[in-house]
């Protein structure tokens, strides 16, 4: 038989763990303290306002952004990791509508710019058969 000194370890070992289980913290959605969450793009001028930051600024801030949520993801486990999972892809398509519409409205600005170069006099004169060469009357 067991003596009565192990039985009262046993015991006390199991209720210090039943203790330490029920008084620890469920995991909940709060993000670090060590991580700004904030928009790392966002510039303040002296008058206080707030500038718009260029579309290149923040797909900068964005990839800092999917950088450190990538890293939070590989850290933590069951909620939290599946709150910044839905963080970082949100934060991914984001940035790919970002590049999109900066591609699009780079895309007519070079259609504007070529129909405008187009209309031009010079162009008419390009156009014409030896209307680069021949000299002005």
């Amino acid at each position: 038989m067991t003596s009565v000194p192990q039985v009262f370890r046993t015991l006390a070992v199991a209720v210090a763990a039943l203790l330490y289980a029920t008084s620890a913290a469920p995991q909940s959605g709060a993000h670090p303290l060590s991580h700004d969450y904030a928009d790392p793009t966002a510039k303040i001028h002296s008058q206080g306002a707030i500038a718009a930051p260029s579309v290149m600024e923040q797909i900068a801030g964005l990839d800092k952004r999917i950088q450190m949520l990538a890293t939070d993801m590989r850290m933590f486990s069951g909620e939290m990791k599946v709150d910044v999972m839905a963080s970082l892809l949100s934060t991914m398509i984001e940035r790919q509508t970002l590049m999109e519409g900066e591609m699009n409205t780079m895309r007519e600005g070079m259609m504007h710019r070529m129909m405008e170069r187009r209309d031009s006099p010079i162009a008419a004169l390009e156009q014409e058969p030896g209307g680069m060469c021949a000299p002005a009357n």
